[in-house]
């Protein structure tokens, strides 16, 4: 729950940043770039807080590829030189 949570704030920040930026420089607010702007900082932060807070999860994935059959089939014969 914890990444949906930093997504969001992540998501207001960048907004917040963005208008105070426009408001200082006395310039309208573009909101296809402001959007653009919120969902880049969301998408980032929200897999950073995944990644971070669940060390279970990413062993877990690397276990599952690592003993899946289909890294054994590189090794199949005998190596010639």
């Amino acid at each position: 729950m914890m990444p949906l949570y930093v997504t969001i704030a992540a998501t207001l920040i960048c907004f917040i940043l963005y208008a105070l930026d426009r408001k200082f420089r006395g310039e309208p607010i573009d909101w296809m770039t402001a959007s653009k702007l919120s969902i880049v900082g969301a998408l980032l932060s929200g897999g950073i807080a995944y990644t971070v807070s669940s060390p279970e999860a990413v062993v877990e994935a690397v276990k599952t590829v690592a003993e899946t059959p289909a890294v054994q089939e590189m090794f199949v014969g005998v190596p010639t030189f």
